[in-house]
């Protein structure tokens, strides 16, 4: 029951306890008057506790210091010191080989844990393509899949611009990619989803966890940990987002800094087909943007807003458009509303907030 609900119960009960103990000295007009003044005042209360719910745990930030305004484009970053090979269908970006030590370069920066950063400032996406049932990825899906994440970047950047947000993103030169063999063994479980359930991949998190950490085994790093501070050193910008791509159907998650089991290990698995549990491909792969997007701003502080009603949100702060109601298949028809703004760090003044669609 949502929480605004047990305010009204709470408000009914006291209503009718006022007009059962007051019943002698009042008459029956003054009773319902009274009893009714309490059930609203219940309302009301319960409308704020759920405002002041869903925007205490929201992050303020501050940007960092040279954050800039979102420009509508995704350019390139490099990778200092990286050695790749260049991707024949996309020569602009390469596939990891190396690192070449660098002279002046600091040492490796590390991770934070707990709480989950706002989304501001330069943000760089890092993808690991991993390699499954005998199928590497290709240099042709690869390349399909950056211009995925560019679409996906540059739609973040359009939603900055309408919330004023400074935020840039930005794509790493460089990528990697294994094959992994793994168990494809598979066992389920079902979680909540809002108001109901939905099927899940049991240990999801911690199998992904895993996947990464046998990724940088084989790619020459000690560990997960160690692979993302050594590149993390490599790359200015404020924020990395790792993307796992594993060359599977199955159901993408986001593995955010305050799930992780890993300390300062956080990544976005994105399936290469979408499905409620994992299973070989039985089409070519498609990196979807819609899924890159849900699942980035996840690892920012966002949360699902599917499998509910849109009136358990506070008025005018979600549309059936929200990014994270998933509501739309494709990505121009999306957007992000005004909790999602809040839950991601994004400051909102009043403008924006008369600006944002009723409830549909």
């Amino acid at each position: 029951m949502a929480i605004r609900r047990w305010f009204w119960l709470a408000g009914a009960l006291a209503g009718g306890s006022f007009a059962w103990i007051f019943r002698p000295y009042f008459s029956p007009g003054a009773l319902i008057l009274g009893g009714g003044a309490i059930l609203l005042f219940a309302a009301l209360v319960g409308d704020l506790f759920v405002v002041l719910m869903s925007m205490g745990s929201t992050r303020r930030a501050a940007p960092p210091p040279n954050a800039r305004p979102a420009d509508g484009r995704v350019d390139r970053l490099v990778m200092t010191g990286a050695i790749g090979e260049p991707n024949a269908r996309d020569p602009r970006f390469s596939a990891f080989r190396a690192l070449r030590p660098v002279e002046g370069l600091p040492a490796p920066v590390r991770l934070p844990s707990g709480a989950m950063p706002p989304l501001l400032g330069r943000i760089t996406l890092v993808s690991l393509f991993v390699g499954r049932d005998h199928h590497p990825w290709s240099d042709d899906e690869i390349a399909q899949a950056h211009a995925a994440l560019f679409r996906a970047g540059v739609w973040i950047e359009r939603e900055a611009i309408r919330w004023k947000a400074p935020v840039n993103l930005t794509l790493a030169d460089t990528y990697f990619v294994v094959d992994d063999e793994a168990s494809t063994d598979v066992e389920m479980t079902f979680e909540p989803e809002g108001e109901s359930v939905g099927p899940l991949e049991a240990h999801a998190v911690t199998k992904a966890l895993i996947d990464t950490s046998r990724a940088a085994l084989r790619l020459g790093f000690r560990d997960a940990v160690d692979w993302m501070e050594q590149i993390r050193s490599r790359i200015d910008a404020d924020a990395l987002v790792w993307l796992l791509h594993p060359r599977r159907a199955g159901r993408s998650l986001a593995i955010p800094l305050d799930l992780t089991e890993l300390a300062g290990v956080s990544l976005a698995v994105c399936y290469a087909r979408e499905s409620s549990f994992p299973e070989p491909l039985t089409r070519a792969p498609f990196t979807d943007p819609v899924t890159i997007v849900h699942e980035l701003l996840h690892l920012f502080g966002a949360m699902d807003k599917y499998g509910s009603p849109l009136r358990s949100y506070p008025p005018r702060s979600v549309s059936s458009r929200d990014i994270m109601r998933l509501n739309e298949f494709r990505l121009s028809r999306l957007r992000i509303d005004r909790q999602t703004a809040w839950e991601i760090g994004w400051e909102i003044g009043e403008e924006e907030r008369l600006a944002q669609p009723p409830e549909r």
